[in-house]
């Protein structure tokens, strides 16, 4: 059995290294800075919201702040950050020691971590943070600090909290303890209570540059192959954790099979449809079953979006996506049917990953609605009977 399986964390994407064991954040060169210069002018927030997409390196970007307030000898008088900040990972760099040890094992008193716990009869997370979770946050906060320094807790994820917890924190922030610094990351800061983002000096983080996510998917261990780092640049929206997911899963060549199948309309290969559930989910898998919902997500955005505009988007995944999309959605008006159908089919693919409906099926019939959708677009298009 892995660790992952013995120790699985809400926090943690599978397949994916930890972000506490990250030894430097590659990238957001801009909130780096904002973080130092706050710290050099004695200005620190008491409460960070760390918001944008999952896997663009807010929870690294924590830990790395957790990490260098709890072992750094620096004083802020002593930090000169160079104009172009090329120094600054030097800057932020912790300390080897106990510390780092402990902070990375979470042993460390002085850091406190709220995260989904684990069911382990149902071999799952729970849906929310509770309120217990909170209350144990609550209590962490009452005590004192031994050494009279900082404490750091990280919440990861805010989105997880539940109207209860999320009042018993919002208590929590109305007077928070002293030298505590609290960060808040979320995936989705707009679906958060406004009480809850008023109290937080909000950070946000964009997607990563094709460069850095390079950068940051070899640090896992993995080279992207430079024929298709464009194509998992558009895929991963940037996110370095979607990235990794996405090679570990094959779901590059997933969605170009899925191109394939769309481009055969009006007349679909069914045999082809099955052979693409044979060559992607395995029995016993069926996890990977979202891999597929998601690629028919980018699917029909990028379709849509084609039509939207009336043009191919730039760049395109695969070199025959722009031929294809523009076959498929050659309009404005053929868009809104294209979004209508994507709103049918993805409901009825998630539906029937929750319902354990045969993967086969679930693929089959989302490609004949494909063609129905396609002959509603043009009545002309008529399939060979």
């Amino acid at each position: 059995m892995t660790d992952e399986e013995d120790n699985p964390l809400s926090d943690k994407i599978v397949g994916v290294p930890h972000p506490k064991l990250a030894k430097k954040l590659i990238g957001h060169s801009t909130q780096k800075l904002y973080f130092i210069n706050s710290y050099v002018s004695d200005r620190l927030p008491q409460c960070w919201l760390l918001a944008g997409d999952k896997g663009v390196g807010k929870a690294t970007f924590a830990w790395m702040i957790a990490k260098f307030l709890l072992t750094t000898n620096q004083k802020p008088d002593d930090i000169k950050v160079d104009l172009n900040s090329s120094n600054i990972d030097s800057i932020l760099a912790p300390q080897d020691g106990g510390t780092l040890t402990r902070i990375i094992s979470e042993s460390e008193q002085r850091i406190y971590v709220v995260r989904k716990g684990y069911n382990e009869k149902r071999k799952a997370f729970f849906k929310n943070i509770s309120i217990d979770d909170i209350r144990n946050l609550q209590s962490y906060c009452s005590l004192s600090i031994a050494d009279g320094g900082r404490r750091v807790i990280i919440i990861d994820t805010a989105d997880d909290l539940n109207t209860n917890s999320c009042n018993a924190l919002l208590k929590l922030l109305e007077e928070p303890p002293k030298s505590t610094l609290f960060l808040l990351i979320s995936h989705q800061p707009n679906l958060l209570l406004p009480t809850l983002q008023s109290r937080c000096q909000k950070l946000l983080f964009s997607a990563l540059s094709q460069h850095d996510l390079r950068a940051v998917v070899a640090t896992t261990g993995r080279e992207i192959d430079p024929a298709e780092e464009v194509s998992l640049s558009i895929l991963s929206n940037g996110s370095a954790g979607v990235a990794c997911r996405l090679l570990n899963s094959n779901s590059l060549n997933l969605y170009g099979d899925i191109l394939n199948l769309a481009s055969s309309l009006p007349n679909l290969d069914t045999k082809k449809a099955m052979q693409l559930s044979h060559n992607y989910f395995a029995k016993g898998k069926a996890t990977e079953f979202e891999n597929f919902i998601e690629m028919m997500q980018q699917f029909f955005s990028r379709l849509c979006k084609t039509g939207a505009m009336r043009s191919p988007i730039s760049p395109s995944v695969t070199n025959d996506e722009a031929k294809i999309m523009t076959y498929l959605c050659p309009s404005l008006s053929s868009a809104h049917l294209w979004a209508e159908a994507a709103e049918i089919a993805i409901a009825k693919l998630h539906k029937g990953y929750l319902l354990n409906i045969d993967v086969e099926s679930l693929i089959i019939d989302t490609f004949i609605n494909l063609e129905k959708c396609y002959n509603t677009i043009d009545p002309n298009r008529m399939i060979n009977e």
